[in-house]
């Protein structure tokens, strides 16, 4: 099993990342070559940061590969996806001009576990900040008050979905375990 998530950690080190316009491609084309023209979710991006993370994590002997692919996708959430309002966006397109500018739970509990394990990783406390960001965000503009839980995004979209409370319950543990600060446990006690 090490054999096969090396060599995948090796090929998508070698064509994630757009060299060019900056981000993690979305997908890759049959000979695996990256496909620069398809649209960038943010959960796409910060998922890279977190596998890359992790695999530093793992002891994948690409660690400075990592360290570096790390840094550029907190780069590009930090610099290229964020929400003029607070939060950050749902798709650019390659270029990194917003396609849909949807601000939704899903996306803020992939960044909350992206950040807690960069964190983990490399004690980057720009990752902590933005995972603590995120869950300020979905604090503030996500919760629900009248049935508990969270809404799926801000205009309270239905149906809500048990996935993204679920993938928040997750980041929610992973940042209390980055951080071991009892607060940070709060969304994990509410999803």
């Amino acid at each position: 099993a090490r054999d096969w998530l090396w060599r995948a950690f090796n090929m998508w080190s070698r064509n994630a990342w757009d060299t060019v316009q900056g981000g993690f491609v979305e997908e890759l084309n049959m000979d695996c070559t990256p496909n620069r023209v398809a649209n960038r979710r943010v959960v796409v991006q910060a998922r890279q940061v977190f596998s890359f993370a992790r695999a530093y994590k793992l002891g994948w002997p690409g660690k400075e590969t990592a360290h570096s692919l790390v840094t550029h996708g907190l780069d590009y959430l930090d610099q290229k996806l964020r929400h003029a309002e607070g939060g950050w966006v749902h798709i650019v397109d390659p270029a990194g001009k917003v396609i849909d500018n949807k601000r939704s739970l899903y996306e803020h509990a992939f960044i909350i576990l992206a950040g807690a394990e960069a964190y983990t990783a490399f004690k980057d406390q720009r990752a902590l900040s933005i995972a603590l960001e995120s869950a300020e965000f979905i604090r503030e503009s996500l919760a629900s008050e009248d049935t508990g839980g969270w809404y799926e995004d801000l205009e309270c979209s239905l149906p809500r979905r048990a996935n993204p409370h679920m993938h928040l319950l997750e980041a929610s543990c992973a940042l209390y375990q980055a951080t071991q600060n009892p607060d940070d446990l709060t969304i994990a006690k509410e999803s």
